[in-house]
């Protein structure tokens, strides 16, 4: 059986770095995305070393989405079956209080980010056949909405719809 491949956005620190771990433990080909370029070669100190290839991605460049998927299914024998869209940035605080550029970076991040990977790992994850999967980093914010979160939780409430529209569209 091939060596399945799991691409990982946000995969620096934190849930991206835990699941690169779990699935490599697992003997799955990791591919790690972020833009911290120091975080990325941590988690991938973290793994063995022919599981692994590491992709400079920042979630809101469309086509530089297309250049990492294309790079890490090179890196991986041609085939992605996960694309884990979890890059996502915290914003907290009122939203009176918020910059236009502090809101327009979480809405870029957490959504658009979240379109753009969608979009990208379409035909990747067609290509890889039945069981592929695009799995999406929503958050309780995306459930019910906090005072202080309000932007947060609109781009988490976001994700849960794009997520539950895909699984229709792609049905």
């Amino acid at each position: 059986m091939a060596r399945k491949t799991i691409f990982i956005t946000g995969g620096a620190s934190g849930i991206g770095r835990a699941v690169a771990q779990r699935f490599a433990q697992g003997g799955w080909f990791v591919g790690i995305a972020d833009i911290d370029e120091a975080g990325m070669a941590a988690t991938a100190a973290l793994l063995p070393a022919d599981h692994i290839s590491c992709h400079r991605l920042d979630v809101r460049d469309r086509a530089a989405w297309d250049t990492a998927l294309a790079d890490c299914a090179a890196s991986s024998g041609g085939l992605i079956d996960v694309v884990f869209n979890n890059a996502g940035i915290p914003l907290g605080g009122a939203i009176i209080d918020l910059t236009p550029e502090e809101i327009e970076r979480t809405l870029d991040i957490n959504m658009k980010g979240v379109i753009f990977g969608a979009q990208a790992a379409y035909p990747w994850l067609k290509r890889s056949g039945p069981g592929s999967v695009l799995l999406n980093t929503a958050s309780a914010a995306g459930i019910y909405g906090t005072p202080g979160a309000s932007v947060y939780s609109a781009t988490k409430f976001g994700v849960r719809a794009i997520t539950e529209s895909l699984d229709g569209e792609w049905a």
